[in-house]
């Protein structure tokens, strides 16, 4: 049957998407809409309803402030276009290396980047666990097309257009994760200090699947804040990490 194979198939995928938004969504509201823990950690949040535009920001571009590249992710990232925002705010950051809460903004993007990214997987797995397979829209077996086509065929290369989607997203997700710990590693070099900054990138790192950087910075939270509830996080957390099986 075409469901238990794609299941098997791509068992890797969705267990990785389950234990990597595990921790991110019911802690940090990682992606969320707006207003979930996340956003607060990172120092974001929702702004009023006048903002900046793009087509303003562009002209300024356009006239040389390349420093209106910050405007055009605000404003991209207020029209709710993520990947815009992503770009726009990266090139700014070439602009002005050292901004950073404004790196730390830039990351955020990319784990809302994530979310999205999560949200499509879970919908090409709804897609194609609901559907009843293969054979079900095979043509006749008597029609010289389903003769045409043999047994399986269908289920086969549904099972493969999957299972590439999920790759994709599976390798985008890891992507966006990746870059964020990035980012928050840079910010966290110039503020060792900050709790909610190591929390954030311990939390990155650990979705990206780079354990070494997590579990740094969760052990960075428990001595930085030893009786704080985030280092009560941290402690499950790597307790968590310790738990799971290696490779």
């Amino acid at each position: 049957m075409f469901f238990p194979k794609l299941r098997r198939q791509a068992k890797w995928v969705f267990v990785f998407l389950a234990l990597t938004f595990a921790i991110g969504f019911v802690v940090f509201g990682v992606g969320s809409s707006g207003g979930g823990l996340g956003d607060l950690l990172r120092g974001g949040g929702t702004s009023g309803a006048s903002g900046p535009s793009v087509s303003d920001a562009q002209k300024k571009i356009s006239k040389g402030d390349l420093v209106a590249y910050k405007e055009l992710a605000d404003a991209y990232r207020q029209d709710g276009n993520l990947e815009q925002a992503i770009a726009a705010g990266e090139q700014y950051l070439k602009v002005r290396p050292t901004d950073y809460e404004y790196m730390r903004s830039i990351a955020g993007d990319y784990e809302g980047r994530a979310s999205q990214q999560r949200d499509q997987a879970a919908v090409t797995q709804d897609q194609e666990t609901s559907s009843t397979g293969g054979t079900t829209f095979a043509p006749p077996g008597n029609s010289q097309l389903g003769r045409a086509l043999a047994p399986g065929k269908i289920d086969q290369e549904l099972t493969t257009a999957a299972n590439q989607k999920l790759t994709e997203l599976y390798s985008g997700l890891q992507g966006s994760f990746a870059r964020a710990t990035q980012l928050y590693q840079q910010v966290a070099g110039h503020a060792p200090n900050d709790v909610l900054l190591q929390l954030l990138l311990a939390n990155a790192a650990y979705q990206s699947r780079n354990n070494p950087v997590a579990l740094k910075a969760y052990h960075r939270v428990i001595k930085l804040a030893p009786g704080s509830q985030e280092a009560a996080q941290a402690r499950q957390q790597i307790q968590f990490m310790k738990a799971q099986p290696s490779g």
